[in-house]
């Protein structure tokens, strides 16, 4: 057994030479399954959706709360989470003893493979988290620049939730030629301001649902005339693409498979 220092919770980690590992995101899942660990997950989050075997995995938490008797069940010797709205869920894990290793929500596509690279080192798989790296590297020069357009992005969570600087999101759509009208707004996500997107008129909007979300597109115009939107080019000329669950929301290496879908959709070179 070894032990690497976790700077997130400022303590050193135990790193089991036979990991019975629970994930409680789904990026970590990802993470996990493409770096070929799958073996050593016994527990996921009820998000966790991907990759299809996760939905047999028994359920151990979600974001914000741990099913303790699952945990008992499952018995880990280290619980995989991350930061953000994770944060009080790592401290609260830890201090009811468990073994725990967060990692850091991205600001970029860059933070995806630096965790995907310290998941791999620490389960000894350096050289497959790399081979992962190298593949979504390729998925991405091959959708790189793909547009050259203005884009107010959505995505459902219980309400509006947009995104600003600080998102991986507002990366991931830079790199495919799309610009977030909100990319000078130092934050990572918060919600929209209706008349600031008016003023903005973005060439395009994605709108992604959230989880269970069901709105077709009729509802969704609907809902943006509400707003005062049925002026914006985006409304006007029909450019408003709507994604599954959990489609840019996902901050896995599947993110990179799910841009070539969103250049899929949206459909069309400039």
């Amino acid at each position: 057994m070894v032990k690497l220092f976790n700077e997130l919770i400022n303590d050193y980690v135990e790193v089991p030479s036979e990991p019975r590992i629970v994930s409680l995101a789904p990026s970590i899942t990802d993470i996990l399954y493409q770096i070929g660990a799958w073996k050593y997950v016994y527990g996921v989050s009820v998000y966790c959706d991907y990759p299809p075997e996760a939905k047999n995995k028994p359920k151990a938490g979600s974001y914000t709360k741990a099913i303790y008797s699952r945990l008992y069940e499952i018995n880990p010797n280290l619980i995989l989470t991350t930061t953000g709205v994770q944060r009080a869920l790592t401290h609260e894990l830890k201090n009811k003893g468990f073994n725990v290793f967060p990692t850091q929500v991205p600001s970029s596509l860059y933070g995806i493979f630096e965790n995907i690279a310290i998941i791999g080192a620490l389960l000894n798989m350096t050289e497959n988290a790399y081979n992962v790296i190298d593949r979504c590297n390729k998925l991405l020069n091959d959708i790189k620049n793909k547009f050259s357009a203005t884009v107010y992005f959505e995505v459902d969570l219980g309400g509006p939730i947009t995104i600003g600087s600080a998102a991986y999101i507002t990366s991931a759509l830079y790199h495919l030629g799309l610009k977030n009208i909100f990319m000078n707004i130092q934050k990572a996500y918060f919600e929209p301001e209706f008349d600031l997107v008016a003023r903005a008129n973005p060439d395009l909007i994605i709108y992604e649902l959230g989880y269970g979300g069901k709105q077709d597109y009729e509802g969704i115009i609907e809902i943006f005339n509400k707003r005062g939107w049925s002026n914006l080019d985006a409304v006007r000329k029909e450019e408003i693409y709507i994604l599954p669950p959990n489609t840019l929301t996902h901050y896995g290496p599947l993110l990179f498979d799910n841009l070539k879908k969103v250049c899929e959709v949206v459909g069309k070179e400039e």
